[in-house]
C-alpha cells in the first residue's frame, strides 16, 4: 500500500537557530495514526508547517499522494481569525459540517473554547484522508480531551490518519500506531508493539522511551 506522503533527508535551520530538523525521514500509511514527540522547541510544528507547505525546507523534500482538500490542519485555536463569529468560522472551516450556537466574535472565546471551536470543525471536514493536528489537546479540559481522544479514534476507524504533535504524553499513549521522537533535530521512531507488547501503551511507556532515546544528560 503506497504511502500518504514521505520524506527524504528533510532539513530545516534559521539563522539563529542551526539545523532544527536534520535529514528527517518520515511516512504513514492510510489510516494509520503517529504521535510526534519532542520537548518544547525541539522542532515538531516546524516540521508540520513544512509538510503542510507553510514554510519551506532548507534541504530535502516532501512527497504527496494526496489531494490538498484530503489533508486537514489545525495548528490551535490562536489562529482562528479573532474578528470573525465563531458560527461563522466553524460552518466556513468544516465545509458547513459543524454548526455551533456561540455566536460570540473568536477574540472573546476562553482558550479552551477556541480549541474546541478548531477542532470540531477541522474533524468535521469532509473527503479528509490525513489530519495533521498541533498540540491539540492544549487548552482543553478533562471532558474535553476524552471527547478528543475518542474522535480521533471514530475518525481513524472511518481510514483517517492522523499525525499528532504533542508533548502531552499521557494524552497521546495509546492512541498512536507509531510514536516518532524528535531529539535534537534527529526523528527516532518505535511502534506501539515495542514499547508494550501486553496491553496499550502508557504516559510512563512513552517517558521511559524518550529518556532512553534521549541518553544522559
Amino acid at each position: 500500500m503506497d504511502p500518504l506522503f514521505d520524506t527524504a533527508a528533510l532539513s530545516r535551520s534559521f539563522p539563529k537557530r542551526a539545523h532544527v530538523l536534520k535529514e528527517v525521514s518520515l511516512s504513514m500509511a492510510p489510516g494509520e495514526s503517529v504521535g510526534l514527540i519532542g520537548p518544547n522547541g525541539a522542532g515538531k510544528t516546524t516540521l508540520l508547517r513544512i509538510l503542510i507547505g507553510l514554510i519551506r525546507p532548507t534541504k530535502g523534500r516532501v512527497s504527496w499522494r494526496l489531494l490538498p482538500r484530503e489533508v486537514g490542519y489545525f495548528a490551535g485555536g490562536t489562529t482562528i481569525p479573532p474578528q470573525v463569529r465563531a458560527d461563522e468560522w466553524g460552518e466556513l472551516a468544516s465545509q458547513g459540517r459543524f454548526r455551533t450556537d456561540e455566536r460570540r466574535y473568536v477574540r472573546k472565546l476562553s482558550r479552551g473554547t477556541r480549541q474546541m471551536l478548531g477542532l470540531h470543525a477541522v474533524l468535521a471536514i469532509p473527503g479528509t484522508k490525513l489530519l495533521l493536528l498541533d498540540e491539540p489537546w492544549e487548552g482543553l479540559d478533562p471532558d474535553g480531551a476524552r471527547w478528543l481522544s475518542e474522535a480521533i479514534r471514530f475518525r481513524q476507524k472511518e481510514g483517517c490518519a492522523f499525525l499528532l504533535s504533542s508533548h502531552r504524553l499521557y494524552d497521546l499513549a495509546g492512541a498512536c500506531d507509531r510514536y516518532s521522537f524528535l531529539i535534537d533535530g534527529t526523528l527516532r521512531t518505535v511502534t506501539a508493539s515495542e514499547l508494550r507488547q501486553d496491553g496499550p501503551v502508557t504516559g510512563s511507556d512513552l517517558m521511559t522511551a524518550f529518556d532512553r532515546l534521549r541518553g544522559p544528560g
